[in-house]
């Protein structure tokens, strides 16, 4: 039974040695996109705040409605069109799970 638990062991060190190894090629493969994984970041975390405040999406909209009307609908436009595609992704991301 000793010499199955050191074998265990060993292996267990082996196979945690090679974990490491593959995190730190992982981390080199990755580094070129921390600048654009910290914005995506940053998007994601400014979403979820506008989402918890409804509020002040609609004072930023009521504004721009009133300060420039023209404006108003060609962002209103571009805002579905955002909306559309994120309800396209999301839906085919959750088809793609398993």
């Amino acid at each position: 039974m000793n010499r199955r638990l050191a074998q265990l062991y060993v292996r267990r060190e082996r196979l945690l040695a090679q974990a490491a190894a593959q995190r730190d090629e992982v981390a080199l493969l990755l580094a070129p996109l921390a600048g654009p994984l910290a914005l995506a970041d940053r998007g994601v975390a400014a979403a979820a705040y506008l989402r918890a405040h409804p509020e002040l999406v609609l004072i930023a909209a009521t504004a721009l409605v009133v300060l420039s009307p023209k404006r108003a609908l060609r962002w209103a436009r571009r805002s579905y069109a955002v909306w559309r595609g994120y309800r396209w992704a999301a839906g085919a991301l959750a088809r793609a799970r398993p």
